[in-house]
């Protein structure tokens, strides 16, 4: 009796645990993943017709922050300051002013950089990734960008962000 109860308990700690981690996105075709947790929900996956460029796109279930992801494929690489340029002044992303300076993340086949921007409206993270090194003659982009209402207190939802972000992985 005493192992078996022993066993539930495990087996409840595990299953509480999944449950807490939420679940692992990866996309094969756009070389990611990342660590969605539980309290979020997927909203939708859009991508073009050319397979060149994908959404994903997650709200937390209280509505205190949404996450977009995008992830553009390329037969050649791309700079990454010419690419956030590109993301910052497209007037269908409407992304705010950026606050502040670019904090730059680097790995071993990519570069990174980071910023936050606000407006009336929001407040956001936006990270921005750029491959250095080509996975069977492709190339990859990507944005993730943490979005919550101006209402929202930053700090609330500042440490769950960054763990999101950390849990992102370009898998080559």
């Amino acid at each position: 009796m005493k192992k078996l109860l022993i066993l539930f308990v495990i087996l409840f700690s595990a299953a509480a645990m999944m449950a807490q981690n939420g679940k692992t996105v990866t996309d094969n075709h756009y070389k990611f993943s990342i660590n969605i947790p539980a309290k979020w929900t997927a909203r939708s996956t859009v991508e073009t017709n050319k397979k060149d460029v994908i959404t994903y796109s997650f709200d937390r279930n209280d509505g205190k922050l949404t996450l977009s992801l995008i992830a553009f494929k390329f037969v050649e690489a791309r700079n990454l300051d010419d690419f956030i340029y590109t993301l910052e002044k497209d007037f269908n992303l409407n992304i705010p002013e950026k606050v502040g300076g670019y904090t730059e993340t680097n790995g071993e086949n990519y570069k990174g950089k980071w910023a936050d921007y606000k407006d009336n409206d929001s407040h956001e993270r936006i990270y921005y990734y750029a491959t250095t090194a080509d996975s069977g003659g492709e190339y990859f982009c990507y944005m993730l960008r943490f979005i919550a209402d101006a209402k929202t207190n930053v700090n609330d939802v500042k440490t769950e962000v960054v763990t999101i972000a950390d849990s992102f992985k370009i898998k080559f």
